[in-house]
C-alpha cells in the first residue's frame, strides 16, 4: 500500500485532475484485474488501447487513473495525465514495489539467439557457488520452489517488478533476466537496475516490429546504454554488431569469443555427438571444458556464462564444475532419440540460428541431415525465403511444414519458404503442411547414421492457428512416432 502522492512524486506529469491523496492498494494495466483501491494505468498496445477500458476500471473500484489523455468525463477519480503511460507504468511499479532490482545483482541477457541457454548456464554457475538466484526467461519464470510459465520472454514492467520483489523476499540475491528487443522498446525494464548486461549476437529477426536492422540494434543497445559506471557489459566480439554494443555501453567491458583476442576465449574447439570440448582462456587462468551440450552455438553460450562467472567473482574451477553438470537444455539441440539415427528438437527459428544448427549437425553426424521446419505467421516475412535457402544448402532433405501460422494462410507461408530453395535450384524438399505428419515422414525415412532435426518450436507446447491455441509439443510428437515405429527404446523421456 502507498499513498498516491508518494507514488507519483517523481513522475513527469502533464496534468493532474481531481487529485486526492488516496491510498493505492495495487496497480493494474488490465481493467479486468482492477480491484478496489487500485491505480489503473492506460496502456496503448498493438491491438487494444487501455483508455477504452477506464469505465470498467472505475466500476471495479479504481482509485486513480494514469493516462495520456483525460478520460474520466466528470467522474471524481484522480487522473494523472502523462506523456508516455508505458514509462509511467514502469516508474510507479518500481516505486510501489520498492525498487527490488537495486537490492540484487540483476543480469540482463539480450541478443537474437542464445539468451535462454546462456541464462541456464549462468544459473548453473551460481548454483555451484551456492548463490540463490531467480530466472526470468523464455521457458519460465522461476525462483525458490516457484515455477511460472512464461507468457513472454520479458514480462510487462508491472509484472517484472512484482516478480523481482518476490524473488528478493524469498532470498534471491542474483537474477538472470532474458531481455527482448520488444521489452526494451516498450520500456518494460526501464526501471530495472542492471548490474551486468550480456550481448550474445544479433541477426535478422523481428523486422515485422522493428523497421530495419539499425532500429533492431538500437533497441538492443538500450540495455547497455543504460548501464551505470559500476556495471559490466559482457560482449561477444565475434559478432558483427559487438563493436557497436561496446561503443554504446556505459559500464566496464568484458569481451568473449573464439576469433581474435577477446578477454575470455576458446581454443581447441571439438564438436562431437557426446558434447563440446574446448580450452577456456580467462584473465584468472585457463582450463579445459568438457560439456554435454552440442553445437558451436553452445561454445559461445558457455563463453558468455564463463565471462559472467568471472565478473561475479566465481573461481574458475567452480565455473567449470557448474557448466559440466548441465545435462541438456529443453528444446535446444535436445536429443530425443539416440538409436541407429538421432532425433533432435531445437528452437532455431531465425536464419542465423538455423544456419548454426545445421553447421553444428554436420560436425557430428555421419549420415544425412533431415530437417523439419516452417516459419511463424504474422511475423517477419523477409526471413522465409532466406531460411528456405539455408535449409536447401544445409540439409540433405527438408520437410517444409507449419509453425504457428496464426492468422496467415499456412500455404502462403510455405510457398514463400519454397522460393528460397528455388533460388538455389534445390529440389531437396517435400511439403507436408500437417506438422505431425511431417515429423512422422521425416522419421520414417531416416537411416543409420542420419540426424532428424525438428526446428522452430523447441520448448513450445502449442500451435497457434488463427485464434486457436492447439496443444502441440515437437518432443512429445517425436516420441509418439518413435514408439509407434520402434516401441520403447533409446528415446529420452
Amino acid at each position: 500500500m502507498m499513498r498516491l502522492k508518494k507514488l507519483i512524486e517523481n513522475l513527469e506529469c502533464l496534468e493532474v485532475i481531481h487529485f486526492q491523496n488516496v491510498q493505492i492498494e495495487g496497480i493494474a494495466y488490465d481493467s479486468r484485474k482492477v480491484e478496489s483501491g487500485f491505480l489503473f494505468v492506460c496502456i496503448k498496445g498493438l491491438s487494444e488501447d487501455g483508455h477504452r477500458f477506464v469505465s470498467d476500471a472505475v466500476r471495479r473500484g479504481a482509485a486513480g487513473i494514469v493516462c495520456e489523455e483525460a478520460v474520466c468525463n466528470g467522474r471524481k477519480v484522480p487522473e494523472i495525465v502523462v506523456r508516455d503511460s508505458r514509462s509511467a507504468l514502469s516508474h510507479v511499479s518500481a516505486v510501489f514495489h520498492q525498487h527490488p532490482s537495486g537490492k540484487m545483482h540483476v543480469t540482463g541477457i539480450t541478443g537474437t539467439n542464445g539468451k535462454t541457454s546462456t541464462s541456464l548456464l549462468c544459473e548453473a554457475i551460481l548454483k555451484e557457488t551456492d548463490k540463490v538466484c531467480g530466472v526470468i526467461g523464455t521457458i519460465s519464470y522461476r525462483w525458490g520452489d516457484r515455477i511460472l510459465p512464461a507468457g513472454r520472454t520479458t514480462p510487462e514492467s508491472l509484472d517484472t517488478q512484482q516478480i523481482l520483489e518476490e524473488m528478493f523476499n524469498t532470498g534471491c540475491r542474483f537474477v538472470l533476466m532474458e531481455v527482448s528487443s520488444h521489452a526494451l522498446e516498450q520500456k518494460r525494464v526501464q526501471d530495472v537496475e542492471f548490474k551486468t548486461g550480456i550481448f550474445t549476437n544479433l541477426s535478422a529477426e523481428h523486422l515485422d516490429y522493428h523497421k530495419n536492422m539499425e532500429d533492431y540494434l538500437k533497441a538492443k543497445g538500450k540495455l547497455f546504454a543504460g548501464l551505470g559506471k559500476e556495471t559490466t557489459a559482457i560482449v561477444n566480439v565475434d559478432d558483427l554488431y559487438g563493436a557497436e554494443i561496446i561503443r554504446l555501453s556505459a559500464g566496464n567491458i568484458l569481451t568473449y569469443g573464439i576469433e581474435g583476442k577477446p578477454e575470455i576465449a576458446a581454443s581447441g574447439v571439438l564438436l562431437s555427438p557426446e558434447g563440446i570440448v574446448f580450452v577456456a582462456h580467462t584473465p584468472v587462468g585457463s582450463c579445459e571444458m568438457r560439456m554435454k551440450l552440442l553445437g558451436k552455438g553452445n561454445v559461445y553460450n558457455a563463453l558468455a556464462a564463463i565471462s559472467f562467472g568471472i565478473s561475479v567473482g566465481s573461481e574458475l574451477e567452480e565455473i567449470r564444475a557448474g557448466l559440466e553438470k548441465v545435462e541438456g537444455i529443453r528444446g535446444r539441440f535436445e536429443i530425443i532419440w539416440g538409436g541407429d539415427f538421432t532425433v533432435v528438437v531445437d528452437y532455431a527459428h531465425t536464419p542465423q540460428a538455423l544456419e548454426i544448427l545445421l553447421q553444428s549437425a554436420k560436425c557430428v553426424v555421419s549420415g544425412k541431415i533431415i530437417l523439419v521446419f516452417g516459419c511463424g505467421g504474422n511475423r517477419d516475412k523477409t526471413k522465409r525465403s532466406v531460411m528456405g535457402g539455408i535449409a536447401g544448402s544445409g540439409s540433405d532433405l527438408s520437410f517444409i511444414t507449419t509453425d504457428n501460422p496464426r492468422s496467415e494462410d499456412p500455404e502462403e507461408i510455405i510457398a514463400r519458404i519454397e522460393t528460397g530453395f528455388h533460388k538455389l535450384n534445390k529440389r531437396n524438399y517435400r511439403i507436408v503442411s500437417d506438422r505431425k505428419e511431417a515429423i512422422r515422414e521425416a522419421i520414417s525415412v531416416a537411416e543409420k547414421g542420419d540426424m532428424v532435426i525438428i526446428a522452430g518450436k523447441g520448448h513450445e507446447t502449442y500451435q497457434i492457428c488463427k485464434d486457436t491455441v492447439i496443444p502441440f509439443d515437437d518432443r512429445e510428437v517425436a516420441r509418439e512416432v518413435l514408439e509407434e515405429f520402434y516401441g520403447t527404446g533409446n528415446y529420452n523421456s
